[in-house]
C-alpha cells in the first residue's frame, strides 16, 4: 500500500493507496497484508530518514466509527517510503473478511490522516476457505519423490496429490477420466524404470512402447553360469576284459617253467628263476608284464553338488528411500 500524507497539520488529501496483498495459506504462519507508504511534510517534501512511530487501524465505515483492528509499528522511513506489512504483531485472523468491507486508517504523530483508504479484494480472501487450500502444483498424472510424508506433502502441495500405494480412483477423479486407470499402481518398496520410447535404443527388453504403463516387472536375473567344486563317486565297468603275459628278460616267454625263489640260500636269491636241467638253474631274471595293447574303461557313477549360497534375500543396487506421490486431480 503505498501512501502520501503532510505531518505538520490535518488536513483532506486527496491520496493513492497501492496494495500489494500477500498472505500465507499454510496455517503454521501468520496471514500478513504487505503495505507500502510515502511520508512528506508540510511543504510536500519527504520526511528525513529515519524511524517513524505508525499506528494502523482497520475500520468497517469509511469515516467515524471504532476500529476492529488496531496495530502500532515502529518503520524505518528512507527517502519518505516507508514498506510493512499489516499483522506483524496483531493477527489479521479475527476479522471477519467474508461479510465486511475494511478500510485503512493511518495515524502518525498522533493524527489520522483522511480519508481512509478500501481495502481491494484481495484481502478478502483471507477468510475464504478456498483461499485455505494449498494450490495444487503440478499437473495430472505427474508422479515426485518427496521427503516429506504423506501430511506433511499434501499441506504444501495440496491434497490433489496421493500416495502411489495402489489405492482405488473415484468415477470424479480427473486420472482416471483421462487414462481409464480404476486403480494407481503400488509403488511401495518398487525402483521406478522409464518407459521404452518408439525408434529407441531398448534396455528393457521385456517391454516395448506399446506396452502398458505402470505395470509391475517382477524380479528376474541376467542368465549367467557358476563354477563348481563337485565329487565324483563309481566305478569302472568289464569293457576291455584284458590279461597280461609274464616274460623273463633273458629267454623266450614261456620257456620252462617257474618256481618260487630262496631255494639256494648260499646265493641269498631271492625271485623267479627257471627250472629244469644246466646252467640255466642258476640264472635268475627279473620278470616283466607285457603290453596287452590298446583299450578302454568307462567311469559309471553319479555327480552331486551344490554352489554355495550368498547375499541377502533381494538382488537390488545401491539406493536411496523416498516417498512417492501422484497427482490424480
Amino acid at each position: 500500500m503505498k501512501t502520501s500524507f503532510t505531518l505538520s497539520k490535518l488536513i483532506p488529501l486527496v491520496f493513492t493507496l497501492s496494495l500489494f496483498f500477500a498472505f500465507e495459506a499454510s496455517a503454521q504462519q501468520a496471514k500478513k497484508i504487505s503495505l507500502q507508504g510515502f511520508l512528506k511534510d508540510a511543504n510536500g517534501k519527504a520526511v528525513a530518514d529515519g524511524q517513524q512511530t505508525i499506528t494502523f487501524k482497520l475500520y468497517t465505515q469509511e469515516a467515524g466509527g471504532t476500529a476492529e483492528w488496531t496495530e502500532d509499528q515502529t518503520i524505518n522511513v528512507f527517502g519518505g517510503v516507508y514498506s510493512t506489512h499489516l499483522g506483524k504483531t496483531v493477527s489479521l485472523e479475527n476479522l471477519n473478511w467474508g461479510a465486511s468491507t475494511y478500510y485503512v486508517g493511518v495515524t502518525v504523530q498522533g493524527t489520522e490522516l483522511t480519508p481512509r483508504t478500501e481495502l481491494t479484494f484481495a484481502p478478502y480472501s483471507l477468510g475464504s476457505p478456498k483461499a485455505q487450500e494449498v494450490v495444487c502444483s503440478g499437473a495430472v498424472g505427474d508422479v515426485k519423490h518427496s521427503i516429506l510424508n504423506p501430511t506433511q506433502f499434501a499441506a504444501v502441495n495440496g491434497n490433489c496429490w496421493v500416495p502411489m500405494d495402489g489405492r482405488a480412483l473415484a468415477a470424479t477423479d480427473k486420472l482416471r477420466q483421462i487414462t481409464g486407470m480404476t486403480s494407481l499402481p503400488n509403488g511401495g518398496g518398487l525402483f521406478i524404470r522409464s518407459q521404452e520410447f518408439a525408434n529407441s535404443t531398448n534396455y528393457d527388453d521385456n517391454r516395448d512402447t506399446n506396452s502398458p504403463i505402470a505395470q509391475v516387472q517382477v524380479e528376474d536375473y541376467r542368465s549367467h553360469t557358476h563354477s563348481a567344486n563337485l565329487s565324483i563317486s563309481g566305478g569302472t565297468n568289464s569293457d576291455g576284459s584284458h590279461s597280461h603275459n609274464l616274460r623273463i628278460n633273458s629267454g623266450a616267454n614261456g620257456v620252462g617253467g617257474f618256481k618260487a625263489a630262496n631255494e639256494n640260500l648260499s646265493l641269498s636269491q631271492h625271485g623267479i628263476r627257471i627250472t629244469g636241467s644246466g646252467a640255466a638253474d642258476l640264472t635268475w631274471n627279473s620278470l616283466f608284464t607285457e603290453s596287452a595293447g590298446g583299450h578302454s574303461h568307462s567311469i559309471y557313477g553319479s555327480a552331486t553338488g551344490n554352489t554355495s549360497s550368498a547375499g541377502g534375500n533381494e538382488t537390488r543396487p545401491d539406493n536411496l528411500n523416498f516417498w512417492v506421490y501422484i497427482r490424480i486431480n
